[in-house]
């Protein structure tokens, strides 16, 4: 039968309540550490029933010091842990008692007056159950690892509780690209558990083609007509094995290979049918007249979910890279399409993939990147992991939008993103924690740093991606400022070790950074002490130390390894490897080193903060300067416009696709938007004007847009990070903000003015490349290209209420004490209504 489950998520829990229903009486668990109730399970109980039961005994005896009893019995008193059906006094419904795919991992906690429920519809749904009734009494496991369990010591324990829980997504996979080292497996699947990322459906989605080739090497030898036709000639199989699916006979071989697939694991709930990666589609007429990539990639899904329905199992796929734009036809309900949030083509956002995805019926997921190492290489506040703002936005909106599958790759990485992780468990499983992510994190502060909270939130806060890092020397200054505020207040042996880890983790960012800047030989000197510390502190789990050591040097050609050196001999023959404990003189050193090296940024000068109600510059009568320029975009990219003639188009050349490699990730978007003035939504931004006419093939063309009113209105151009050139007439106001929070966004060298109102006695900015030159021309500030930082400039008597010029820049200039927006000329410059006047 077809899981037509899958499109009615939404269904009220109250539907699965039990027909009856108690408010929860509170129960006492142990009294001055003498337990009070048994921990009682079913005569017939399963090994992992009893195992799980194990478990919540031991951790109460560590909870109050008193030690329970594991008995058999009904459940009528004690704290019953088994199935739903080992307790019919419940009276559940068919739910709990003969769960579906979606019902697994279902549970109850409910206290009475002689005891207390721990209840599931599956075996690890009661697992669930067992750490959730941890949780509520204080126990956490952060991270990975015995260092970052926190185990509360309460030597009276009560609880009153009455709650069914089922997760918001139903697979919840923070998984490690690269693997990881074996000795921290067993670590992150108990991280999993007791975060409850263990998940009863498992989905599979990786690429597969390569796979159904080599599985069906014979067949595939006999038929070379199976594989796609590219130039003229039959492609062969390998890992990137593209196929030709409008051969019938390829179908019902990949539909073969399915059912024998499920023959061999009739336990797995789904197969991957997802094309490999990269080009190489095929060519063949019949293959077009099926359509796009990715209504040939459906058609061979769907072959597969119609015979695999039966059976009630699912097919993976991904929309990704050219399979990702949504398809012209139906996708069988048991097909999970798992959106991927990076590597995606066509020119659509993700909002419009999930859109057009699910409108021809498919089931959805997101495949997440939230740390990939050779992005991130597990710097602080560079991956999404490190986002908690992201992190909160996205789960629960993709869950809104019908996603219910999470596959994010992850890194071995907790010292940057371990927050971010154990957010994402709380999130993932119920998207109503998103509002509380503030709360989680002061509770994770406070149980895990105990009296060295408020330095330990400081340190955090730096590793935040959220918020600006601007500067690398105060950021890691921070963080070495904080942990030594912490070691001075913490008061525990486990809070030290966590502090421990978190020093060797800021270390390792301070060699990393130091490998990063040098050249020549120095290069290779720091390479192998950034290395040689890495797998020293590998088992602390802050870093992925597997994958840096696998791969850094094969992408920096400046650097090599020795071959007894190789990540991959082991340590008794490797001179690179030591598993020596770093001892506290190390650590005390490690900490004293990096305050004396990173210094606080100390500004010279206060920011000032400009209202975004601009109007044109003209009422000030400044005078006409030599033109600047403006280089191109990539991303998204913010003008600000004045239109003082709704009935007059706005004329703009766009150029995009000016990096020719990217040109396949659709055509250029123009929006124009309306700011303040009547609205038709009531809110101070509205659409009035879209183009999507340019494609990214590097010609220039001319696009018309009209407002609808006189006044300041705002134009984003987005592109697929391909580049993209705006140009206007000279005189049109268009005006760019370059604040704190929004930097320009331009690539290559540009000439722009910006104003400095009377009375301003310093110009505060932050830059790392170009010249300010006064309102003589004069240089006033050559910014150093090596390194972005903090600057300011005494105006001289005369110099303000006049324009200056940022020259021959690259990258964003921030302006903290003027109006932070530039323009080419004077004509077209706008400022704030309170800094121009009111006038317009």
């Amino acid at each position: 039968m077809q899981i037509r489950l899958f499109r009615t998520f939404g269904l009220l829990l109250a539907a699965l309540l039990p027909a009856w229903a108690s408010s929860a009486e509170p129960v006492r668990l142990a009294r001055d550490g003498v337990p009070l109730q048994a921990i009682v399970v079913a005569p017939d109980a399963s090994a992992a029933v009893r195992q799980s039961a194990a478990t919540l005994a031991e951790c109460l005896q560590r909870i109050s010091g008193g030690e329970f009893d594991v008995t058999v019995g009904d459940g009528a008193t004690g704290i019953a842990v088994g199935l739903a059906a080992h307790f019919p006094e419940l009276r559940l419904s068919d739910a709990w008692l003969q769960p579906g795919p979606l019902d697994r991992e279902r549970y109850l906690l409910r206290s009475h007056a002689r005891g207390l429920y721990v209840a599931g519809a599956t075996e690890l749904a009661i697992e669930h159950a067992v750490w959730d009734l941890l949780y509520h009494l204080g126990y956490r496991q952060f991270f990975p690892g015995r260092t970052w369990e926190v185990v509360p010591e309460l030597r009276d324990l009560s609880v009153t509780i009455d709650a069914e829980r089922s997760p918001a997504y139903h697979s919840r996979r923070i998984w490690y690209g690269f693997g990881a080292w074996d000795y921290a497996d067993q670590p992150y699947r108990e991280w999993c558990s007791r975060n409850r990322t263990a998940s009863a459906l498992a989905l599979n989605t990786g690429h597969a083609y390569g796979g159904i080739v080599s599985a069906k090497r014979t067949q595939f030898a006999e038929h070379p007509e199976y594989f796609a036709l590219v130039d003229g000639q039959r492609q062969s199989g390998g890992e990137n094995a593209k196929l030709c699916i409008s051969n019938a006979g390829l179908r019902k071989l990949v539909v073969e290979y399915a059912a024998e697939y499920f023959d061999r694991n009739p336990d797995a709930d789904s197969v991957s049918v997802d094309p490999s990666d990269g080009g190489g589609w095929c060519q063949c007429a019949a293959c077009a007249e099926m359509g796009s990539v990715s209504d040939r990639a459906v058609t061979l899904a769907n072959d597969v979910a119609k015979a695999v329905a039966p059976r009630g199992k699912l097919v993976g796929m991904y929309a990704y890279a050219y399979h990702s734009p949504p398809p012209a036809v139906r996708v069988h309900p048991n097909v999970v399409i798992s959106v991927a949030t990076a590597f995606i083509k066509g020119g659509l956002t993700i909002d419009e993939i999930l859109t057009g995805w699910s409108a021809q019926g498919a089931t959805l997921g997101i495949r997440e990147y939230y740390s990939v190492n050779t992005w991130d290489r597990d710097l602080p506040a560079r991956a999404r992991g490190g986002d908690l703002a992201y992190l909160a936005r996205t789960i629960p909106d993709f869950h809104a939008r019908g996603a219910r599958f999470m596959s994010a790759e992850s890194s071995d990485n907790w010292g940057p993103n371990g927050l971010g992780y154990y957010v994402a468990s709380r999130i993932l499983w119920d998207v109503g924690e998103a509002p509380r992510v503030a709360e989680i994190v002061d509770d994770f502060v406070r149980r895990a740093f105990g009296p060295a909270w408020e330095p330990m939130a400081d340190f955090y806060r730096q590793l935040d991606r959220a918020r600006p890092h601007l500067v690398y020397d105060d950021q890691m200054g921070g963080m070495y400022r904080a942990l030594a505020e912490a070691r001075r207040r913490a008061d525990r042996p486990e809070i030290h070790a966590r502090l421990d880890d978190l020093i060797l983790y800021t270390r390792y960012a301070d060699l990393y950074d130091h490998y990063a800047q040098a050249e020549g030989p120095a290069r290779q000197a720091a390479f192998e002490t950034l290395i040689r510390h890495a797998y020293r502190m590998r088992t602390s789990m802050m870093i992925h130390a597997k994958a840096l050591y696998r791969d850094l040097a094969a992408r920096d050609k400046r650097v090599s390894i020795p071959a007894d050196a190789s990540w991959n001999v082991p340590e008794e023959r490797n001179p690179w490897k030591s598993s020596a404990p770093f001892t506290p003189e190390e650590l005390q050193q490690f900490v004293a080193e990096g305050i004396a090296a990173r210094p606080l940024v100390e500004l010279d000068f206060e920011p000032v903060a400009f209202s975004d109600t601009l109007v044109p510059a003209q009422t000030l009568c400044l005078p006409s300067v030599t033109p600047g320029e403006l280089g191109a975009g990539r991303g998204e990219q913010t003008f600000f416009t004045w239109i003082e003639d709704p009935q007059a188009a706005l004329e703009l050349q766009i150029t995009g696709g000016l990096i020719a490699h990217y040109r396949d990730r659709g055509n250029v978007r123009i929006d124009v938007w309306q700011l303040g003035g009547a609205s038709e939504t009531g809110e101070r931004e509205t659409k009035v004007a879209h183009d999507a006419s340019v494609p990214p093939d590097g010609v220039e063309r001319t696009v018309r847009l009209h407002a609808r009113q006189r006044g300041l209105h705002k134009i984003t151009v987005t592109d697929g990070g391909d580049m993209t050139r705006v140009a206007w007439a000279p005189g049109t106001p268009m005006t760019l903000r370059s604040s704190l929070d929004e930097p320009l966004n331009v690539s290559g060298r540009w000439t722009l003015y910006f104003y400095v109102p009377p009375g301003t006695k310093a110009i505060g900015l932050f830059g790392g490349a170009g010249r300010i030159l006064n309102p003589d021309g004069q240089p006033a500030l050559v910014l150093d290209q090596r390194k972005a930082g903090y600057h300011s400039i005494s105006v001289s008597p005369g110099h303000d209420g006049r324009l200056w010029k940022i020259d021959r820049a690259s990258g964003a200039v921030r302006l903290l004490t003027v109006p932070p927006y530039l323009a080419r000329s004077s004509e077209e410059l706008l400022l704030p209504q309170e800094v121009a006047g009111a006038g317009n």
